[in-house]
């Protein structure tokens, strides 16, 4: 996988056709993802682009309380499976890129956070609960990388007293006219052109996050692109998402990382999978990208969940299409199919404007 990942990223720099763009490589395979952004060219010192690891689930199982409880693995090893095999990640990306930007060609072990060296500039967590907070990966991670994170994630972070420099995700409010209120950024050691927003949604797991990347396009115009992340899917009637559709400055919708797959407890829906995801597609109307994120058939074990019946059910795109043109009737207007990029365990992929 580390080869054919390398011939992904050589293949597409040695084109005379590429530009610096965001790059998700899949950590896990399921919703660990390491995302690199192109940094601004004053900024780059050696490193061509900012490197953020989210929601890191790479060392085992997890569980709540205990295993006999609640249990969850993922139902692959990860390809990426630690903090140094991250780092060579990085290493690949940038030194593939060094042909396209010079600067990128200096070592990357130059820059310093303390006595850390390596090329992770952040760790994002957008949830609080145990398969997104991975108490045995995260504590593999250097104390002095920075964590941005929800309230709720902080408060189960903190206490381990681990990470010395933690930021706060914001909600986005339903009064909100604008996405860049200074309010709203998580501020240093966050740069100022890397925006991750909270959208709340009807209940707890039902919610998204916008990671804006704001850049200057060829023209000298400032751009402002957005990554959606909504791991359990998220309904379209609540006001924070419309807020955050009329806030200025407008956003271009690059991608959105949602699921296929439904997930049932107690009977009650608690992923959307494809419906939702089709439904919340249109809402944004459109994005370049759909990544299946936090999409694989987990394997839950423990009283709890065998009393609750949890499951996930698998669903396909062409089975969402269907349910879709059934739901809108035969006569109605056929819809765009959307760009669905599934990213292998371990794989990369580059968003291309």
């Amino acid at each position: 996988m580390e080869k054919t990942r390398q011939d992904t990223l050589q293949a597409y720099f040695a084109s005379p056709n590429a530009t610096l763009r965001p790059i998700l490589t899949s950590l896990n395979g399921d919703n660990s993802w390491l995302i690199s952004l192109p940094r601004p060219s004053a900024e780059r010192a050696g490193r061509t682009f900012y490197h953020v690891v989210f929601e890191p689930w790479l060392a085992g199982p997890t569980s709540i309380l205990s295993s006999w409880f609640i249990g969850i693995t993922l139902p692959q090893l990860p390809n990426i499976p630690d903090p140094q095999a991250i780092e060579g990640a990085i290493r690949q990306i940038e030194e593939a890129a060094a042909a396209l930007v010079t600067q990128s060609s200096e070592p990357i072990d130059e820059r310093s956070d303390g006595d850390y060296t390596g090329g992770i500039d952040a760790i994002l967590l957008q949830f609080h609960f145990a398969d997104h907070i991975h108490e045995a990966t995260l504590r593999l991670f250097h104390e002095n990388i920075p964590v941005i994170a929800t309230p709720e994630a902080i408060e189960v972070i903190k206490p381990w007293g681990h990470f010395k420099t933690i930021t706060t995700i914001q909600n986005l409010d339903v009064s909100s006219k604008t996405w860049r209120d200074s309010a709203l950024h998580p501020g240093d050691p966050v740069p100022s052109w890397f925006t991750p927003i909270r959208i709340p949604g009807h209940a707890e797991l039902n919610f998204c996050t916008a990671m804006i990347w704001s850049h200057l396009n060829d023209n000298g115009e400032e751009v402002h692109e957005a990554i959606f992340n909504s791991p359990h899917g998220t309904r379209l009637d609540e006001g924070p998402l419309q807020a955050f559709l009329d806030a200025e400055p407008q956003t271009e919708k690059l991608a959105m990382l949602h699921g296929l797959k439904e997930s049932h407890t107690a009977w009650w829906q608690t992923t959307l999978g494809v419906k939702g995801g089709l439904a919340f597609y249109r809402r944004l109307g459109g994005v370049k990208y759909w990544l299946p994120s936090h999409h694989s058939s987990l394997a839950y074990s423990g009283i709890f969940m065998r009393l609750s019946r949890t499951l996930d059910t698998a669903r396909t795109m062409e089975w969402g299409l269907n349910e879709e043109k059934k739901e809108r009737g035969e006569g109605d207007e056929e819809l765009n199919k959307p760009n669905l990029v599934e990213v292998e365990n371990g794989g990369c992929v580059i968003l291309e404007s």
